[in-house]
């Protein structure tokens, strides 16, 4: 059965079904919105809501996503460990989350404009000290055709700590899992009762998706702490051509 074939046949179970899908919905976005408070609330503790430790624990022998924090102890080589119980989307996710926990939106590059024509997927989260960055070319899409690591649709991850390379792109060609080829296609909108949205995981784009440069203006508010800010917003004057802004001409202006 083709991808398309599926999503068809999907897509004529979901029309029939459609109360029972808007109610599944809506029960997930609730769950959604529960899963983003304890993971705030924990991480305000020190500690990770998944498996009850604190962010700093480390051991091997308990994979979980509070590794991407770096505690002591996490190192490149246990990478494989994460990637391989959780996919794409989870982990991407994950620290979407966490750095919308600091401050929404201004801490997620995922904007269109910003990414590579070479790309399907550029994006970097922030979190204090940490950068999450997550690339994936048109040829990692579909994956590399005779080659060993990378012959299947992969993404690449880069991890720093101050600036340092923890976890660089080239170390691992890390496979897409059903999971996400699903989202991808509700994305793609190839599923079309189902619409993705980023929710608590929002970052930039979804702010311009929704408003205009414009509206932004329209309703920002000044704060005490540039670290408070989401946007830094300047004016830049000219004078035309041929002539000269005079000082009271510009303190007019001001």
């Amino acid at each position: 059965m083709t991808d398309d074939t599926r999503y068809e046949r999907l897509n004529e179970y979901l029309k029939a079904h459609s109360d029972e899908a808007q109610a599944e919905s809506e029960k997930e976005q609730r769950q959604t919105e529960e899963d983003f408070q304890k993971l705030a609330a924990a991480l305000a503790e020190g500690r990770c809501s998944m498996c009850g430790q604190l962010v700093s624990h480390f051991s091997e022998k308990k994979p979980c996503l509070h590794w991407l924090l770096k505690p002591n102890g996490f190192k490149k080589k246990h990478f494989p460990l994460l990637y391989e119980r959780y996919d794409f989307h989870r982990i991407n996710w994950y620290v979407r989350w966490v750095a919308n926990t600091a401050a929404p939106l201004k801490n997620i590059n995922d904007l269109v404009e910003d990414r590579a024509a070479t790309k399907f997927i550029e994006e970097t989260i922030r979190y204090k000290n940490l950068e999450w960055s997550f690339s994936c070319s048109h040829g990692d899409r579909t994956g590399h055709a005779g080659t060993h690591a990378g012959a299947m649709p992969h993404y690449h991850f880069q991890m720093t700590v101050d600036g340092h390379v923890v976890i660089n792109y080239s170390g691992f060609h890390i496979p897409f899992s059903d999971h996400d080829e699903f989202v991808f296609a509700v994305k793609a909108g190839k599923v079309e009762v189902l619409q993705h949205h980023p929710g608590r995981g929002a970052g930039m784009q979804a702010l311009f998706d929704s408003t205009t440069p414009e509206g932004l203006i329209d309703h920002m508010t000044n704060v005490e702490s540039e670290a408070d800010s989401a946007f830094n917003v300047s004016t830049m004057i000219f004078a035309g051509e041929g002539s000269k802004l005079s000082g009271d001409d510009l303190a007019a202006l001001i």
